[in-house]
């Protein structure tokens, strides 16, 4: 197989992750089916861009000068990834965790040959859609609820953006022969194959995330998804966070016990905690809360990071508006447009700066 193909399978494997596996079945609860379609296009258009806008020159300067962030960028991936599985671990118990830790390690060492380990994961994954589709799952509520314009923008932002920051995208912007056609096939084909079993999978997953009792016999094949999704995605970014930084593995990898072994402790008792005065549990908070990387402080930092000072009052002033529209949402979803429009001023701003050269 060629290895721009290959590239493309190892790109749609590495993207698909806890967000693409879990946040469309928020959007569909809480907004409905237009949030869905601008999530996805947004998510399709916006990582196979990539391949397109950067190259290999342009990268070598973009590597340098963003070490930092793009080292905290798979810093929070893998952590959330840790934090998702950990919560489906709290509800149907800790042996899913273990399993993930296995496969991570296998992934971990299979690194020469990984594209096509990549191949293997879309496969099997497609397999477990069709498993799941035998079991004639109902199809997810599509209605479009109140307020459901104010979710467009932040999608288009978070998702137009923030790959940039993806060592794995940088992997196989280096690797591939042909990069563009890695990015389009492996986007615009392969990983809308598996939103499209996202979207089937909606309604059982925010069954189960509800707490409502559900027969494992149809839930495994999603649950069997996620796991090995998410595992194969951590270990793309322990390898390529290796490759920054020259440690030893012990080093590397204990902080990451002491989180997952925090995670256990804090789970445990509290999966099915509410939050006082919202209407959501303390895991769906904190779900919300690694997306607020994604969907503002990264892409802020993309486009207002040459600048450091306007980027973090920015960030700080767009923060609490943004954080209740997305975490409380309802009468507070308004907030998501108002700190777009902080945004865009601020970035209106330093365009003019930029035009005539003032300070």
């Amino acid at each position: 197989m060629p290895a721009s193909v290959l590239y493309a399978f190892y790109l749609a494997s590495s993207w698909l992750w806890c967000i693409g596996a879990f946040l469309p079945v928020l959007l569909l609860r809480d907004y409905g089916w237009a949030s869905l379609v601008v999530f996805t296009l947004a998510n399709v258009v916006g990582a196979a861009a990539f391949g397109w806008v950067m190259n290999r020159k342009r990268q070598q300067a973009f590597l340098v000068t963003n070490r930092p962030m793009l080292k905290l960028f798979s810093q929070v991936t893998v952590a959330f990834q840790l934090f998702f599985v950990a919560w489906l671990s709290a509800l149907l118990g800790w042996w899913l965790l273990l399993v993930m830790l296995v496969l991570i390690g296998l992934f971990y060492r299979a690194d020469r040959v990984i594209a096509g380990v990549a191949v293997g994961v879309f496969l099997l994954s497609l397999v477990l859609f069709g498993s799941y589709l035998l079991t004639e799952p109902p199809l997810p509520v599509t209605a479009l609820q109140t307020g459901w314009w104010h979710t467009l923008l932040p999608l288009v932002l978070g998702f137009a953006l923030s790959p940039y920051l993806d060592l794995t995208f940088h992997r196989a912007l280096e690797q591939s022969p042909n990069p563009r056609l890695s990015f389009t096939l492996g986007f615009g084909v392969f990983f809308l194959c598996l939103l499209v079993f996202v979207f089937f999978y909606s309604a059982d997953l925010a069954r189960l995330v509800a707490e409502v009792s559900l027969n494992w016999q149809v839930l495994w094949p999603v649950v069997a998804f996620i796991v090995l999704q998410t595992a194969f995605t951590v270990a793309l970014h322990l390898k390529e966070m290796q490759r920054l930084q020259q440690a030893s593995w012990l080093a590397r990898l204990w902080p990451w016990g002491l989180y997952l072994l925090l995670l256990i402790l804090l789970l445990e008792p509290l999966a099915d905690w509410a939050l006082p005065w919202i209407d959501l549990s303390l895991t769906e908070g904190l779900y919300k809360g690694f997306l607020f990387f994604y969907g503002l402080a990264f892409p802020l930092y993309l486009l207002l990071g040459k600048k450091p000072g306007r980027f973090w009052i920015t960030l700080l002033l767009a923060t609490p508006a943004y954080g209740l529209g997305f975490l409380v949402g309802g009468d507070f979803l308004f907030l998501l447009s108002l700190s777009m429009a902080w945004i865009a001023v601020i970035l209106l701003l330093t365009f003019r700066d930029t035009l005539f050269n003032t300070p």
